[in-house]
């Protein structure tokens, strides 16, 4: 992997991978980013440590010419496709906007990988395409079952990848279906372990929809973003045209935690005595009850192997989330000093 450009790349998931990167001075990285979702601290990093591989470029995926454009441009032999419209609720209340981004987009994204002649190229896919599967730990080759049209989205944005490379327009593909991500740094107003966190931050117990009893398999960012250097690394080799099966792999630590029990970890993590309110009268629309990965083909295929525990990567959080109250508070109170 010398060029690589990387779609999302100021999202979650996409600034960890990003950072892991720029270790590695042989890396030229391009990042596309949505510019309605800019990460300035990113490009700030980035100019602070010059000479630094990192071209930006704002366009939204959707925008075939453009997205084409910067391919032409840019030369790379890797794309790693993390943009995508993520929040179920939005994909429940806007369906037509999900499947535009994370289906067109993917096309246009593959598009130019094709016309640009790309090699290498990982989409990051999600563990909302299997629906809720009553067979645990799931296996990739299950039925796809989703329940919302963002796991729709993904699921046709999949085999649009597959036929791709099927069809030998990109010599190397590989489809994650990440469970659930989770670290410092996450903004989703989706995201329960971010949810939680906020609360506690502010002495407040945790608000759990449901009973408290259905699972997730919640893997750490830095996890996801070492399977992503894992898929790339295994295309180089061109291990994937040994595969007997499509190129797709669960990425989760393959373990399942209740609501109940992640609410319980992180209060007690904090330090606080709460009890988590429950909500059991607001699960929400397209709700998976029961969710963990099978991770036998990603470990075997590409050696991945999960290095961050739950309760590590929670502390983490609790503490990041602990220092930027502390330091907003110490702020306001010079703002008071001054006024």
């Amino acid at each position: 992997m010398n060029r690589i450009i990387i779609t999302g790349g100021n999202g979650f998931i996409g600034r960890h991978l990003v950072r892991r990167l720029v270790t590695n001075k042989k890396n030229e990285i391009v990042i596309i980013s949505n510019k309605s979702n800019p990460d300035t601290k990113l490009r700030l990093r980035s100019k602070s440590l010059e000479p630094m591989p990192i071209t930006f470029y704002t366009v939204d995926i959707r925008d075939k010419e453009s997205i084409l454009d910067i391919f032409r441009k840019e030369k790379a032999d890797t794309c790693v496709h993390l943009a995508a419209s993520i929040s179920v609720a939005d994909s429940i209340k806007n369906p037509e906007q999900t499947m535009d981004v994370n289906v067109n987009g993917t096309l246009n994204v593959l598009n130019a990988c094709y016309n640009t002649k790309v090699k290498n190229f990982v989409f990051a896919s999600s563990a909302a395409v299997y629906g809720d599967v009553r067979e645990l730990p799931i296996l990739e080759d299950v039925n796809l079952k989703p329940l919302s049209p963002y796991g729709q989205s993904k699921m046709l944005a999949e085999k649009e990848v597959w036929n791709y490379n099927r069809l030998r327009k990109i010599q190397n593909t590989a489809s994650l279906r990440i469970f659930n991500a989770y670290g410092t740094g996450q903004l989703s107003d989706s995201d329960v372990i971010s949810k939680f966190a906020t609360r506690l931050s502010k002495g407040l117990p945790p608000v759990i929809h449901g009973d408290g009893t259905h699972t997730r398999d919640f893997i750490s960012v830095d996890d996801v973003a070492d399977a992503i250097l894992l898929s790339v690394r295994a295309m180089e080799k061109n291990f994937y045209d040994m595969l007997n099966t499509p190129p797709i792999f669960n990425i989760g630590s393959g373990k399942a935690t209740s609501t109940r029990e992640l609410a319980h970890k992180m209060i007690s993590i904090s330090g606080l005595e709460l009890n988590p309110i429950y909500d059991e009268g607001n699960q929400g629309d397209g709700v998976i009850l029961q969710s963990y990965a099978d991770t036998t083909k990603s470990r075997e295929a590409l050696q991945f192997v999960v290095k961050k525990d739950l309760e590590s990567g929670l502390r983490e959080i609790i503490e990041q989330m602990h220092v930027s109250r502390s330091v907003t508070n110490s702020d306001a109170r010079e703002v008071n000093l001054n006024d």
